[in-house]
């Protein structure tokens, strides 16, 4: 199977860009279908959350942090996000898919790993869904941190039992500590892919919400 890299309850995915990018382009074509019958609701949990905490959401520009092929744009759209998109992903053929649901504004090739393409403080809300599991935490973190204006804020899933044994919550304490965000919202472990065999009630996702500080 295409996922079989990359959806594993024992945890063992790899960070490195370019291997988790052949397996998401293998599985575009079939993804939005897949997730669907899992009873993915990632994208619609987040867009909500976005919405609810950032202020001039309507208007917003918005960062999606890993598109993949568009569903966390859409929900997005759904929600009323009505400004300026843009979608960042590793895979080529999920940039391909999510372009042709025609709810981005832009979409580029990027290794998320790496410094993102955008200037400092240039977008109001970011969402990194179902995308964490394959990044390095701090660096990304702090990549939000450069590219979100003052009072923007960012959504973001995490696997439960990533957060506590790559010391996620660790991170993001001191990074609030220090001044840089605010946590909004941390939710308890939800349900992810429920209907996955491999997962069901084996993973879980926490829902992070935190706002940029003011300079």
């Amino acid at each position: 199977m295409s996922h079989e890299k990359i959806i594993r309850s024992d945890g063992k995915v790899s960070r490195i860009w370019s291997e988790n990018a052949e397996s998401y382009d293998a599985w575009a074509d079939s993804y939005d279908r897949e997730l669907a019958d899992w009873g993915y609701e990632a994208p619609e949990r987040a867009a909500d959350l976005l919405q609810e905490h950032l202020e001039e959401f309507e208007t917003a520009r918005i960062l999606d942090c890993g598109c993949g092929t568009g569903m966390t744009g859409a929900a997005l759209r759904k929600a009323g996000a009505g400004g300026e998109m843009i979608g960042f992903d590793a895979s080529r053929d999920s940039l391909e898919a999510a372009e042709k649901k025609r709810v981005y504004d832009r979409l580029d090739f990027a290794d998320l790993n790496k410094r993102l393409a955008l200037e400092d403080a240039s977008v109001d809300g970011i969402l990194c869904i179902g995308v964490l599991t394959y990044l390095e935490e701090e660096p990304i973190f702090r990549e939000w941190l450069r590219v979100l204006r003052p009072g923007g804020v960012v959504v973001f899933t995490s696997r439960d039992d990533f957060w506590e044994t790559r010391g996620i919550a660790d991170i993001l304490a001191r990074l609030e500590a220090s001044g840089h965000w605010t946590e909004c919202h941390v939710s308890p472990p939800m349900p992810y892919l429920p209907g996955n065999p491999d997962f069901a009630d084996k993973v879980r996702a926490i829902y992070g919400v935190y706002m940029k500080s003011a300079d």
